[in-house]
């Protein structure tokens, strides 16, 4: 399995979402297949992804991912962070 690496570039809170919204670049790897398990890089805690959503025209344009990732996990999900699988 190849390892990924995944930079966090924007996040969004939408109180209608389950968990917070990261918008960001994959660094290694091509692709994200099924729910990928994630730890923060600086750290080496976990990362709880709850769901991978669908892209939208601007994330298609962009190569951006967009990951739903628990409320729980605040602090690693901010714009710059990179989390590693």
């Amino acid at each position: 399995m190849r390892r990924i690496r995944f930079r966090v570039d924007e996040v969004f809170d939408l109180s209608s979402r389950s968990g917070l919204v990261a918008c960001g670049t994959l660094l290694d790897g091509e692709e994200l297949i099924g729910l990928p398990v994630f730890v923060d890089e600086m750290t080496g805690r976990p990362v709880h992804v709850l769901g991978v959503d669908f892209p939208t025209p601007r994330t298609r344009r962009t190569g951006q991912h967009l990951l739903i990732v628990s409320r729980d996990d605040i602090e690693l999900v901010t714009p710059g962070r990179t989390w590693v699988s």
